[in-house]
């Protein structure tokens, strides 16, 4: 994105020297090379950390202000607890071996899965989304503040939420040894992975674990652990195996790249280091039953709803784009 030079008239000159400003564009005569505008916001030191990062989300058009009020007085009270007449509304499996697999530290936790073999010799498997609409009702204010927002944004240092943290790592987070309220995908599966049927459902869970994706890597490859839970992982790292293969010979292009972790001193919050992010195989466990799970979804959304489906289609391929590429595989 291309911004030109803008001519501030101002007698802070020597105050504004070295700033990141915010600057608005009044005015650009025919004969002027540089649009005239004002200043609106001082940011802070050119160079400075917490300057170039509000520099970072402005240029990208983040969000990045305090909740305001009328937001904040949608939340439910501190003392709220999962009442026995929302239970009774939904599909309650507390019984069931649940468990949350995502990076070390995560606290927005919005998804966990469990995995059990059924007296036929199938398997159970589930997939749950923290249900965050009890919470947020359509045109209120919290509403219309996360549509502005549209996704939590995630910097080195800092994390920009969608939705207060009272929802993001609290009530709408699936934190272990904690019920939670959620909308599952239910599937009854052969051990090759083929779906026998699929059950839909708002639900309320019990967290059996938040754990990380070295940690269940580790529970998975224990052969001392018989847990329920590391029972399931095992079954649902068999699976997403499988399901993968089934993408891959479907057709699917992998587009992977190295992912990069900074390490950050705890105490001035300077980067003191960068490698290369240690990937295990539950992460692409979870990737797999995530995408499973939206597949599912978009399907019955499009079986029930097919005039409002939003579906994301492709054009066929242009042949002439492939000529380029076919003469440099000839090298």
């Amino acid at each position: 994105k291309k911004i030109p030079r803008v001519r501030v008239s101002t007698r802070q000159a020597e105050t504004l020297r070295n700033k990141r400003l915010v600057v608005v564009i009044d005015d650009w005569k025919e004969d002027s090379n540089y649009p005239d505008g004002h200043y609106t916001q001082v940011l802070g030191e050119v160079g400075d950390k917490d300057t170039e990062a509000k520099v970072v989300l402005i240029e990208n058009d983040i969000p990045f202000y305090e909740f305001p009020p009328e937001v904040i007085a949608c939340l439910p009270q501190d003392d709220w607890v999962i009442t026995d007449e929302e239970v009774a509304k939904r599909w309650d499996l507390r019984d069931r071996h649940v468990c949350s697999v995502d990076p070390p530290g995560c606290k927005d936790i919005d998804d966990a899965l469990h995995c059990h073999e059924l007296p036929n010799g199938n398997l159970e498997v589930g997939v749950h989304i923290a249900d965050v609409t009890h919470f947020m009702k359509e045109n209120t204010p919290l509403d219309t503040e996360a549509a502005k927002r549209a996704t939590s944004v995630y910097l080195v240092d800092r994390r920009i939420d969608m939705l207060p943290k009272m929802l993001t790592e609290i009530l709408c987070s699936v934190r272990g040894e904690e019920e939670s309220l959620c909308f599952s995908v239910v599937w009854e599966m052969t051990k090759e992975a083929e779906v026998v049927n699929t059950r839909y459902a708002k639900t309320v869970v019990h967290s059996k674990g938040a754990l990380s994706y070295e940690v269940a890597w580790k529970r998975i490859c224990d052969k001392s652990l018989n847990d329920p839970v590391t029972k399931g992982l095992r079954w649902l790292q068999k699976l997403s195996e499988i399901l993968k293969q089934k993408r891959i010979d479907a057709g699917a292009l992998e587009l992977s790249s190295t992912e990069m972790k900074v390490k950050l001193d705890v105490e001035t919050g300077e980067t003191i280091g960068v490698s290369a992010y240690e990937k295990f195989p539950t992460c692409s466990m979870i990737e797999e039953f995530m995408l499973f799970a939206n597949i599912a979804v978009a399907r019955k959304i499009y079986e029930h709803f097919p005039t409002a489906a939003f579906l994301r289609r492709h054009p066929a391929p242009n042949e002439g784009q492939f000529e380029g590429l076919q003469e440099a595989l000839k090298h």
